[in-house]
This record gives C-alpha cells, structure tokens and sequence, in this order.
C-alpha cells in the first residue's frame, strides 16, 4: 500500500479520471441532446491537442529529472512549423523532407542550449531562456510576420502515410512515451540522468560522464520539441512566428503535474503524458461553460504552485 500510495502515476490517472467525471457531470446535457463533452469526436479532438503538448513535455520531464529547466519548448515548435512551411510551401519540397529538416531546428537549439550550459556555465535558465529569445526571432525574420498555410496542399480528412492526421500527434506521443520510458527505466543512460538529478556531485565521482549526459538530455528535449512543431503545423495547416505562445508553461506544467521533481532526480516519462492530457481536458471543458474560459491561465497557474509546494514538502518529509 505504501508503494501505491507512492505512485505518482497512480494519483495522476485518479486526477484525469476524477477531472473527466466532474465535467461530465458538470456539461450534462438535457434530455434528448448529445453529451457535449463526453462524445468520440470531443475525446479524439482532446488527444490530438494534448498530444502537441504531451510530446514536447517528454523532453521537458527528461530535462528536470537531470537537474535543469528548459524555456524554449513553445519558440522551437513555431521555428520548426516555420521551417517546414518555407521549405514546402514556398520552397516545393515533398512533406517529408520538410519535416525531417524541421527536426534539425530541434537538434540545433538543443545542441546550443547544452554548449551554454555544459561548455559556458550558463545557469539552464538563463541559456533557455536565450535561445528561446533567439529561436522565435528567427521565426519572426524568415515569415516577416506573414504565414505559410500548409493547409492547401494538406486538406483536413488527408492521410500522412495512410495514418489519417487527427492520429498522428497521439500516436508519436505514445509511442515516444514508450521508447523513453523504456531508456529511463531500463538503461544506463535513464539512470545517470536520475543520478545527475539527485546529486551531482555524486555522479561525477560515479563515474558517470555528466557532461555528455545533460548534452543528450537537452538535445532529446529540442528535438522532442520540434517534433511537436511538425504535428502542431500539420494538424492545424500553418507556420506561423506566433505560433505555440505560452506553451512553455502548460509543457513545463504537464512535465510538473506528472510527478517530475523541480529539485531533480524525480520524475516519470508517463506522468508528463498524463499531466498533458490532465490540461488538455481542462482546455477542451472550460470554453464550454459560459464565463469559464477567462480562468483557464488563473487554474493551470495556481495547480502548478500547488503541486510544486506539495512537492517540496514531499521532498523536505524525505530527508
């Protein structure tokens, strides 16, 4: 029972289950009309943007297991949706090829992110937050405040190698979920980077090489990242500058909510998943109460300090 009670997944499932109950009840329609909320088109619509921010939220919860923070998620998705639309709307490239140098956005800022920190000393902060400065002005120079609509050529009902687009952004989410759970859990890699985040000092007597650690750790998180700027552009048809504003909060958030300790060493690929579709459902429900839309920011900004502050003293009852 104390292993359960211990079990970060566990609560975050019963916070998912005990959201989607209270809406539902709360959305209940009257007789004779369709549950606004609880419907199959409404909870593949709440996946697929979840998804968006579940992907880049890997990167993220891999990123504060270490020890560190990472600022740049939201400006590498819009870089890498403006990318792909210079490439195959102006330029005539095919989709993939498109796609696949969108992800050199993400390798890029991530390599940069872990040079500042790992080679220059920067706090992670700091470094992040200067390359997510420079990654959304490099988006905003390319577009010259125009947008590139991908949904020309990429009508909605299209299928991306035969997997229609709606389940494209849940199933990588899923199945990066996997493959990172997997390395976290079962690998030596997963476990230097508990070990970074717990006690660095430690690791480095260990044995482990710290350096090389954080620098595969920030790359995982922009190019995690930069894959969610490929689904985002191609689920909503655009590249734009703009795009992705604010998303650092809610990845950070899901990354949080699902159980990844800001102190480092703590923390679980699935739980940041979980998290993400925890805000992903308060997203979907909240407009569809009237008045309720305006404290969307004010509730993921108050559950945030609410976990974070549960968390310290989960941490400070440890020691």
């Amino acid at each position: 029972m104390t292993r359960l009670w211990h079990a970060r997944e566990l609560s975050t499932v019963a916070i998912l289950v005990l959201e989607v109950i209270v809406f539902a009840w709360y959305l209940w329609p009257e007789s004779g009309r369709g549950h606004p909320f609880i419907n199959a088109p409404n909870a593949l619509l709440i996946l697929k943007y979840s998804s968006i921010y579940g992907i880049a939220a890997i990167g993220a919860a891999i990123v504060i297991i270490s020890g560190g923070i990472d600022l740049a998620p939201g400006a590498v998705i819009a870089l890498t949706s403006v990318v792909i639309g210079y490439l195959f709307v102006d330029g005539g490239w095919p989709l993939v090829p498109s796609a696949m140098a969108g992800l050199v956005v993400g390798v890029a800022t991530g390599l940069v992110s872990s040079w500042l920190i790992v080679r220059v000393g920067l706090p992670p902060f700091i470094a992040t937050l200067g390359v997510m400065g420079i990654a959304r002005g490099i988006a905003f120079i390319i577009t010259e405040a125009r947008y590139y609509d991908l949904s020309r050529t990429i009508p909605p009902g299209s299928r991306l190698l035969g997997v229609p687009l709606d389940w494209i952004a849940p199933l990588v989410m899923i199945g990066a979920a996997l493959v990172f759970q997997l390395l976290m859990k079962r690998f030596q890699w997963g476990r230097a980077v508990f070990a970074i985040g717990g006690n660095e000092t430690a690791a480095v007597f260990t044995g482990i090489a710290v350096g090389r650690v954080k620098t595969s750790v920030y790359l995982v998180a922009g190019l995690l990242a930069s894959v969610s700027g490929i689904v985002l552009a191609v689920a909503q048809g655009q590249g734009k500058a703009d795009l992705a504003t604010g998303y650092e909060l809610d990845i950070i958030a899901s990354a949080v909510v699902g159980g990844a300790s800001l102190a480092g060493g703590r923390g679980s690929v699935v739980g940041a998943v979980l998290g993400a579709l925890i805000f992903g459902v308060l997203r979907n429900a909240l407009p569809q109460i009237p008045g309720a839309t305006f404290y969307d920011r004010l509730i993921v900004g108050v559950v945030v300090i609410v976990i974070v502050v549960l968390d310290q003293i989960l941490v400070r009852h440890e020691r």
